[in-house]
């Protein structure tokens, strides 16, 4: 027999008790990172993403690697698993994390939800860029990442089709996370 649930009813048997899901815990993380792009003459730094060194006329002005897309995914991890922001637990005003691989970041982040329980099931990253595309590098990047991850990551380039006035790399990413059983 086949049971058809309104948001109603669903509503109604979770107030009063019908429906547990009280083991399983499942969050979402949203991530973001943006960097100005300059030449190398400009201080622009070699253009990396997701681990990922790419060819490219100019790359990003930034404290450490300037990797925005590791850096979105880190912040999107440390956001689903409940901990501290990258810009908190990695300052860029710290000597430490000057010129630092965001590679270190990433594991930081994972390390840490796993610590809590959280097991990464999915990344997915959208990047914005005029400057470089990352078509012919996206298995690459996902590779890089997976490898790091232990878990599904899906990334698409998209262009600001001529709205932005100076060169820039944008990056929005969203990981889900999930911890317990469900009974």
């Amino acid at each position: 027999m086949s049971v058809r649930w309104s948001i109603g009813a669903i509503t109604s048997a979770i107030r009063f008790g019908e429906v547990q899901c009280t083991s399983m815990d499942i969050r979402v993380g949203h991530g973001f990172d943006s960097h100005r792009l300059t030449s190398p003459e400009g201080g622009g730094r070699q253009m990396c993403i997701g681990g990922v060194k790419i060819d490219c006329q100019v790359g990003p002005i930034a404290h450490s690697d300037g990797d925005a897309v590791t850096h979105a995914v880190t912040d999107a991890i440390l956001a689903a698993s409940g901990q501290p922001d990258l810009g908190t637990l990695f300052p860029n005003n710290a000597p430490e994390n000057e010129c630092r691989d965001s590679m270190e970041f990433l594991v930081e982040s994972v390390t840490r939800a796993s610590e809590q329980g959280w097991a990464i099931c999915n990344i997915d990253i959208t990047v914005l860029c005029d400057a470089c595309k990352i078509v012919t590098h996206k298995e690459q990047i996902c590779n890089s990442l997976q490898k790091h991850i232990g878990a599904p990551v899906n990334i698409k380039g998209k262009t600001f089709e001529g709205t932005a006035d100076i060169e820039v790399i944008e990056v929005h990413a969203v990981a889900l996370v999930q911890r317990g059983i469900h009974e």
